[in-house]
């Protein structure tokens, strides 16, 4: 039934828990695992940077290989099927339109449980992405932002 596995990541604590979910369920069912990673020139981290924007622009695609280059090594450790993507742009847009072009059996994303101000405040991708696909999309555990 799955045999295209998503696993959004961006270096977190929190998307690094989908990671052995998406493992997992790989090896039951010898599917593959899409490890993607989206990064936009307004993220935190290029905010936080004091170079120039076509330098920043590199630096965020560099981490975005890094991000996506360690989950390979973990799948090929594991004896896993991992196929790699980086994609400029918002994340939730780049995560749906993925889902669509690969395919995309189920997403396995990282959440965090948010209080109600917190939700109505900063939204959230994983809860945009729950929204807007028709795939099934396994939240893995996170901490509170209480």
């Amino acid at each position: 039934m799955y045999r295209n596995i998503l696993v959004p990541v961006n270096g977190t604590a929190q998307s690094e828990t989908a990671i052995p979910h998406a493992f997992d369920l790989a090896e039951d069912r010898d599917a593959t695992v899409h490890a993607l990673c989206a990064f936009s020139r307004g993220s935190r981290y290029g905010a936080l940077s004091i170079e120039s924007a076509e330098h920043r622009e590199e630096s965020l695609q560099e981490r975005a290989d890094r991000i996506v280059g360690n989950v390979a090594d973990r799948a090929r450790e594991a004896g896993v099927d991992c196929v790699t993507v980086t994609r400029e742009g918002d994340p939730t847009e780049a995560i749906l339109d993925y889902i669509d072009a690969a395919d995309i059996d189920v997403v396995v994303i990282g959440g965090r449980k948010r209080s109600p101000a917190g939700k109505l405040l900063f939204g959230s991708v994983t809860q945009s992405i729950v929204l807007h696909t028709d795939v099934p999309v396994m939240i893995t555990g996170g901490r509170s932002d209480d």
